[in-house]
């Protein structure tokens, strides 16, 4: 995923959702952590007043998609941790999505 910034250079991401439903349980960590970083990247550039590409925005849903389907597979075992960090990106992504709808600063 390329992300533009404020000056119209292109940084590269190269986090995608790649983990499946039964992957192992630090696999999920480790897409947790990339997760985080990624969304705490985005939030920064937000945050400076700078605009959501469609690529980003569309990344961010495919979170939501990939956590709902973690968190709705019951033949999945989630220790309580793994799934309150789950629930806490999912938060995360939902309250960045509704400071960019705020601001205005998604660029379709």
């Amino acid at each position: 995923m390329n992300i533009p910034t404020r000056d119209n250079q292109t940084e590269t991401s190269v986090l995608e959702v790649t983990t499946h439903v039964g992957e192992s349980a630090s696999h999920l960590r480790d897409y947790l952590q990339s997760s985080m970083q990624e969304l705490a990247t985005i939030t920064e550039r937000v945050s400076r007043g700078e605009m959501v590409d469609f690529a980003t925005h569309h990344w961010m849903l495919d979170q939501v998609d990939y956590i709902v389907e973690m968190i709705g597979d019951e033949s999945l075992e989630l220790d309580d941790e793994l799934r309150s960090n789950l629930l806490q990106l999912l938060l995360s992504i939902a309250n960045l999505n509704e400071q960019i709808r705020r601001q205005g600063s998604l660029d379709l």
